[in-house]
């Protein structure tokens, strides 16, 4: 899944007139400070934009999921969880886009994933990006992190993650808690491309910050509220119309499930919510539930 090459790490491309940067302002807590940056390419493109999960009736009275664009909101959360070695944090953030418009993931209401791991010093040593549909993990460790933590024959460099290049580890010494870890997101397919660390930039679109829990209770017109994901039937647990019918035809029936693509909500346990298995293979889906940090982490060889 994660292969490794040995070049020097680059500083990223950006084409700064095609891109915008998103990020938290700075409020004193403990997740504002962490807040990962994103750097969305296209930027005019509405479905590049970081948005904010709506709900609505319809004209002949059905309900109606979207992603507003012209708002941006970060939906976040803080995990603790303990291994052998020691007791670790993890925020999490999480974003959703409007659509991936073509290709094999094309799909309506997708989001990302985006975990910092900090140990008993709130010093990071682990960065993890996923989408909410499980695809497309990768890992990148910190220099806070000791070697023996790092999975067998990883090599410091450069990466290759599923065709991205991306960082095999980033170098926070001296300063770990002014640079901002930053996010190159794809045009389009919203995929990873690349992950850096620098100084926060001074121009960028404010993203608000809501709770996980804040998907549960989308507001309705009416008052009442409605939730981002199905709480009842088959797809219980999952976003509402992230229907991926390409992974659907094409992957389903080797993956032996039906839903492979579709976005679901992130649970804080295994009692909760839908399996967020991170491998494609179904023998492996328990050990690579992401909803179980710890076993999650020791599938994919991380000893923390």
């Amino acid at each position: 899944m994660l292969t490794c090459s040995c070049t020097m790490i680059a500083k990223p491309a950006l084409e700064n007139s095609k891109q915008a940067t998103y990020r938290v302002e700075s409020n004193g807590s403990l997740l504002a400070e962490y807040a990962p940056a994103f750097i969305v390419e296209n930027y005019q493109q509405l479905y590049n934009r970081i948005g904010t999960p709506t709900a609505a009736i319809s004209s002949d009275g059905q309900e109606v999921i979207s992603i507003d664009p012209d708002v941006a909101t970060i939906y976040t959360r803080v995990d603790t969880f303990k291994t052998l070695r020691g007791s670790y944090t993890n925020l999490l953030y999480r974003i959703h886009f409007e659509q991936v418009p073509k290709g094999l993931i094309k799909g309506k209401n997708v989001g990302l994933l985006f975990i910092i791991t900090l140990d008993q010093d709130n010093r990071p040593l682990l960065y993890t990006s996923v989408h909410t549909c499980g695809c497309y993990l990768a890992f990148v460790p910190t220099t806070a992190m000791p070697e023996e933590f790092y999975p067998e024959q990883w090599r410091v460099g450069r990466q290759k993650v599923y065709g991205e290049n991306l960082p095999a580890r980033l170098n926070i010494k001296g300063n770990p808690y002014t640079l901002t870890p930053t996010v190159l997101i794809k045009d389009s397919s919203h995929r990873v491309k690349d992950i850096f660390l620098q100084e926060p930039n001074a121009n960028y679109i404010q993203l608000k910050t809501q709770p996980f829990s804040a998907l549960d209770n989308l507001p309705l017109d009416s008052g009442a509220t409605t939730s981002f994901f199905e709480t009842t039937g088959p797809r219980q647990g999952y976003v509402k119309d992230s229907y991926k019918p390409y992974e659907k035809l094409l992957m389903g029936w080797w993956a032996l499930d039906w839903r492979v693509g579709e976005d679901k909500k992130l649970g804080q346990s295994k009692t909760d919510g839908t399996c967020f298995y991170t491998s494609l293979k179904p023998w492996r889906r328990e050990q690579s539930d992401l909803r179980d940090f710890t076993t999650f982490l020791n599938y994919w060889g991380w000893k923390l």
